[in-house]
C-alpha cells in the first residue's frame, strides 16, 4: 500500500460523519481524527493485509472500492465477508490486539483513511453508542472460530441512552430500585398484632412484612387491616398478625419494570408488593412498595389506560383503546425503550383487556339464562402472548383449561359452556382489532379447551416420536400462562411441562433438532438472502429465520435446566446467563439479539400496520443492516452451542 500526508481534512471529516460510529462521535472528535488521517490507495487485486500479519496504528475506513476477506483454512480458501464504503477495517485484530484472522484483498480500486488507533481508541471507550456498534462490527469473526466476550451494560451505558424525558423514564427509571435494607420493616409469623402495630408507629410506616427466620415474605399487615379487625371486629390485641395478614404476597425483583409492577398492582387490586432477591416467595425480601413508591420510580406511565379499559363496554371503546396501545408502543420504540420491557407493559393491559372481557362475556351468558359451570377454571395464554411479548394485534393465541368433574358427559356439558363463552370473548377481541389465529388456537375450538387431567395426559403423552401436530400443539402449549380464573390450574400444567420435558432427553433432542433446522437469511460472507413471499417484492422472514430458533433455543434451555421463573424469551436468557456460568456468554449475546429482532419487528409492523414478519432489505439503514448482519452471526452461534449439547442434526419437520 503506497500513502501520502492529507491535505484535505474538512472532507474526509465530511465522509467520516455519514457512517457510525463516526456519526455517533463529536463533529470535534471526527474533525481531530481526520486532521491526522492518512490516504491509502490499494489497487484491485492487491492486499490490505495478509492473514497472520500483525496490525499496525491505524484503523482503515473504506471511502471507495470493495474488499472481501478471504479465509486461508486447512488448505483452502474462503470468501467470509465482504466490506463496502462506509466501513471500518481493522477494528477486530486492533481490539483484540492478534494478528489479522482473514486476508483483506480489495476487489475493486480501494480508497481508504487511516485514522490513528491511540487516537480512535479512547473515543470508543468513552462513547457508549460507538463502542457498542464497534463491538456488534466484529461479529462476522464468529465464522472463522473467533469469540465474542460479552459484558454486563455498565452504569453509564444506561444513563447515556437517556437522550429525552420518555426514554430516562422507561431506560432508566422503570427498573425496580429496593430502598436501604435498614427501612424494611418485618415481625415474625408468631408476633401479636399489638407488636406489629408499635412497630408500625414507631416507624411511621403503613405496613409490615411478615417473614420467616430467613427473612422470605410470607404475609403483610396494613394499618388497614388494624383498623378493621382490631378497632371495629374487637380482635384481641395478642392474637398472632397469621391471622390477620394478606397472603400470599405478589413479588416482583429488582430488575423487572416498575411500569409493570404498577399495572399488576391495579389489575390485582393490591396496595404493596415485595421486591425479593429473584423476584418469588422462596428467597429473602429487599423492600415493600406501594404504588406511589413506584410512581416515584417510573414517572410517566401508562396506568391511565388500566382505568379506560376497566369502564370500557363496546368493541369500538375496546378497539380505541387497543390503537392507543399501539399508538404509546410505537413512541417508546422510537424513543430507543426496550422491546422486552415494552412486551411485559403490552402484556398487563391486554391480560386486562381480557379479563373485562370476560366478565361482559359472562353477563352476557348469563342474560341468555346460561351460567357457568361450578368447576375451577382458567384463561391462558399462550404463543407470543404467553411469552408476554405480543405489542402489536397479531393473530390471538389463547386456550382454556376446567377442572374434571370426574363424569365424562358433565365434562362435555362444561365444555361447550366455556367454547360459548370463549366464542364471545374471541369476537370481542376481533373486533378490537387483534386476527383469529389461522392456525385454530383459540379457547372456542374444543381441542384447545380441556380439562385439567386432559391437558396433562397430552404433555406427558409428548415424546421423541410426536410429530405434526401434535409436537406443533406442545410447543404452543409450553408457553402458556395464567391470565384469569384459578391460577392454581395453570400453575399445576406448567410444574407438568417443566417435569415432563425436563426428564425427556430424547425429546429435548427432538426439539433441538427442529431449532438447528432453521437457516438464518444470511450466506457465509455475511449478505442477507431474500426471498418473494405471496407473490410480491423479495422480503426475509424476521420471524422463522431469526426470532423462532433464538425463542425455540431460550425455551429449550429452560425446559432442559428446570428454569421456570421467567415467560419471556429475553428473561429465559437472562436466567439463563445468571444460573449457568457456561452458558452465560451466549445467553447474554442471544438476548441482545432477540431484542434487536423484537424492536425490529415491532416496528416494522407498526410502520406497514401488519405483522412486522416480513422485512425489505431496502427499508433499513446501513447501520441496522449491519447489525442484523450480526444478529444472525450470533443466531448460528445459538445453533451450534444447541447442536453440541443435545447432538442434534438438521431435521425437516
Amino acid at each position: 500500500m503506497g500513502s501520502s500526508r492529507n491535505v484535505i481534512p474538512d472532507r474526509i471529516a465530511d465522509a467520516l460523519r455519514r457512517f457510525p460510529p463516526f456519526s455517533m462521535l463529536q463533529a470535534s472528535e471526527v474533525s481531530a481524527l481526520a486532521a491526522e488521517a492518512d490516504v491509502w490507495v490499494v489497487p484491485s487485486g492487491d492486499n490490505v493485509w495478509k492473514q497472520g500479519d500483525r496490525p499496525g496504528n491505524e484503523v482503515l475506513f473504506l471511502a471507495q472500492g470493495r474488499v472481501e476477506y478471504v479465509w486461508n483454512n486447512e488448505g483452502r480458501s474462503d470468501r467470509v465477508d465482504v466490506r463496502d464504503v462506509g466501513d471500518v477495517l481493522g477494528l477486530s485484530a486492533l481490539m483484540r490486539s492478534e494478528p489479522f484472522r482473514v486476508t483483506a484483498q480489495a476487489v475493486e480500486d480501494s480508497l481508504f483513511y487511516g485514522l490513528p488507533w491511540e487516537k480512535f481508541k479512547p473515543l470508543l471507550e468513552h462513547n457508549d453508542a460507538a463502542r457498542n456498534y464497534a463491538r456488534r462490527h466484529m461479529f462476522w469473526a464468529v465464522r472463522v472460530g473467533s469469540q465474542i466476550e460479552y459484558s454486563e451494560p455498565t452504569e453509564s451505558s444506561v444513563a447515556g441512552r437517556a437522550k429525552n424525558i420518555l426514554q430516562a423514564h422507561l431506560d432508566g427509571a422503570q427498573i425496580v430500585q429496593p430502598r436501604p435494607l435498614e427501612r424494611l420493616l418485618v415481625c415474625p409469623l408468631n408476633a401479636t398484632v399489638e407488636e406489629a402495630a408499635t412497630l408500625m408507629s414507631s416507624k411511621r410506616l403503613p405496613s409490615i412484612l411478615v417473614v420467616d427466620d430467613e427473612r422470605r415474605p410470607l404475609g403483610i399487615v396494613t394499618s388497614n387491616t388494624l383498623v378493621k379487625n382490631v378497632i371495629v371486629d374487637g380482635m384481641d390485641k395478642k392474637a398472632p398478625v397469621s391471622k390477620i395478614m394478606a397472603k400470599p404476597v405478589f413479588t416482583v425483583s429488582p430488575h423487572s419494570s416498575a411500569t409493570a409492577a404498577i399495572l399488576t398492582m391495579l389489575r390485582e387490586r393490591i396496595g404493596q408488593v415485595v421486591v425479593t432477591e429473584d423476584g418469588t416467595p422462596k428467597t429473602k425480601a429487599l423492600d415493600v412498595c406501594t404504588h406511589k413508591d413506584l410512581l416515584a420510580q417510573s414517572g410517566h406511565h401508562p396506568a391511565g389506560l388500566l382505568r379506560e379499559i376497566r369502564y370500557a363496554k363496546s368493541d369500538a371503546r375496546f378497539r380505541e383503546l387497543c390503537d392507543e396501545i399501539e399508538a404509546i408502543a410505537r413512541s417508546y420504540l422510537e424513543a430507543g425503550v426496550s422491546a422486552i420491557y415494552l412486551g411485559q407493559i403490552c402484556a398487563e393491559l391486554y391480560d386486562e383487556l381480557l379479563q373485562r372481557m370476560l366478565t361482559l362475556a359472562i353477563d352476557e351468558l348469563e342474560d341468555d339464562g346460561v351460567k357457568l359451570p361450578k368447576v375451577d377454571w382458567a384463561w391462558m395464554s399462550v404463543g407470543s402472548d404467553g411469552r408476554r411479548e405480543q405489542v402489536l394485534r397479531t393473530d390471538m393465541d389463547n386456550a382454556m383449561v376446567f377442572a374434571a368433574s370426574g363424569s365424562a358427559e358433565e365434562d362435555e356439558r362444561a365444555r361447550g359452556i366455556f367454547t360459548q363463552l370463549a366464542t364471545i370473548v374471541v369476537n370481542k377481541l376481533v373486533g378490537a382489532g387483534f386476527a383469529r389465529c389461522q392456525g385454530g388456537v383459540m379457547a372456542l375450538n374444543p381441542r384447545w379447551c380441556r380439562t385439567d387431567k386432559e391437558w396433562i395426559e397430552e404433555i406427558q403423552g409428548v415424546d421423541a416420536f410426536t410429530d405434526g401436530d401434535g409436537l406443533l400443539r406442545a410447543l404452543v402449549l409450553f408457553d402458556l400462562r395464567f391470565v384469569a380464573g384459578e391460577r392454581e390450574l395453570c400453575d399445576k400444567l406448567r410444574e407438568k411441562i417443566y417435569a415432563s420435558v425436563g426428564a425427556n432427553l430424547p425429546l429435548q433432542q427432538r426439539l433441538a433438532e427442529l431449532i438447528v433446522d432453521s437457516t438464518p437469511p444470511l450466506n457465509f460472507i455475511g449478505r442477507l438472502v431474500v426471498e418473494a413471499f405471496g407473490g410480491g417484492d423479495e422480503e426475509f422472514d424476521l420471524k422463522s429465520r431469526g426470532m423462532a430458533p433464538l425463542r425455540d433455543a431460550a425455551r429449550l434451555f429452560s425446559l432442559h435446566y428446570k428454569l421456570n421463573r421467567r415467560y419471556s424469551t429475553g428473561g429465559r436468557w437472562d436466567e439463563l446467563r445468571r444460573t449457568v456460568p457456561e452458558r452465560a456468554e451466549m445467553a447474554g449475546l442471544a438476548r441482545e439479539a432477540y431484542e434487536f429482532l423484537l424492536r425490529l419487528r415491532n416496528l416494522n409492523g407498526l410502520r406497514r400496520g401488519d405483522s412486522g414478519r416480513h422485512l425489505d432489505p431496502a427499508s433499513l439503514t446501513k447501520l441496522e443492516r449491519a447489525q442484523l448482519g450480526n444478529v444472525f452471526d450470533v443466531v448460528r452461534t445459538v445453533q451450534q452451542a444447541v447442536k453440541l449439547e443435545f447432538q442434534a442434526e438438521a431435521k425437516r419437520l
